[in-house]
């Protein structure tokens, strides 16, 4: 009996010392992360640097997108964040995924797609606009075509927009229009794989609703 008691006290304590190992590496992971966000402004203008960034950045918003379907509350990716996730993207065909943030603001885009403040949500009556950079988040919509279809998982559910219209613009001449419909309009720089960045091309993709989920 003593030896029966004392193997599931030596297999009990192997497996919290195993869970703590984990979390360790797990929280060890994410400090590291972290630290590439925030140092390197030495290298700040190296594409290479911000392209890692904005990957690993990626890593810490899914766990952040993770905690927000589980309690329906926002999460932010990192502490001094002012942003947080709203929506995981995906792109069956290309095999893409990528998670959304809110505010389609320059510094944000550094780290992900984000959605455009004034435009709407999936499942609204208004055109969702999200934004990203064409050499990293939204490198591979040069490879879309028309009728691809589009999942997006919100807190509200999953629905599945299908690609009606594919498209160069001027920014300067014409300004993405947030309609009064349940539609979603993906923007970037164009074009793709520039030597230059900056430029007032932008390559738009625009599609609709076609499926809803909850």
């Amino acid at each position: 009996m003593f030896n029966v008691n004392s193997q599931t006290v030596t297999f009990a304590a192997q497996a919290a010392s195993k869970a703590r190992s984990k979390t360790r590496f797990k929280n060890g992971f994410k400090i590291i992360i972290a630290v590439l966000l925030t140092v390197g402004s030495w290298q700040v203008g190296s594409s290479v640097y911000l392209l890692a960034k904005a990957q690993f950045a990626q890593y810490l918003i899914a766990g952040a997108w993770d905690q927000t379907m589980q309690d329906g509350k926002p999460h932010k990716p990192w502490d001094w964040a002012d942003t947080y996730p709203v929506a995981k993207l995906s792109f069956p065909e290309l095999a893409q995924t990528s998670y959304v943030l809110q505010g389609a603001s320059g510094r944000n885009m550094a780290f992900g797609p984000a959605r455009t403040l004034t435009g709407g949500m999936p499942g609204d009556e208004l055109s969702t606009v999200i934004s990203a950079h064409n050499d990293s988040h939204f490198k591979f919509l040069s490879e879309v075509k028309l009728k691809d279809l589009i999942h997006i998982e919100t807190s509200n559910g999953l629905f599945t927009y299908q690609i009606s219209d594919l498209r160069v613009v001027d920014s300067l001449q014409r300004k993405v229009t947030i309609r009064q419909q349940d539609e979603l309009i993906l923007t970037t720089c164009y074009p793709f794989n520039a030597l230059q960045t900056g430029g007032n091309l932008r390559f738009q993709v625009t599609a609709i609703r076609i499926l809803h989920n909850a």
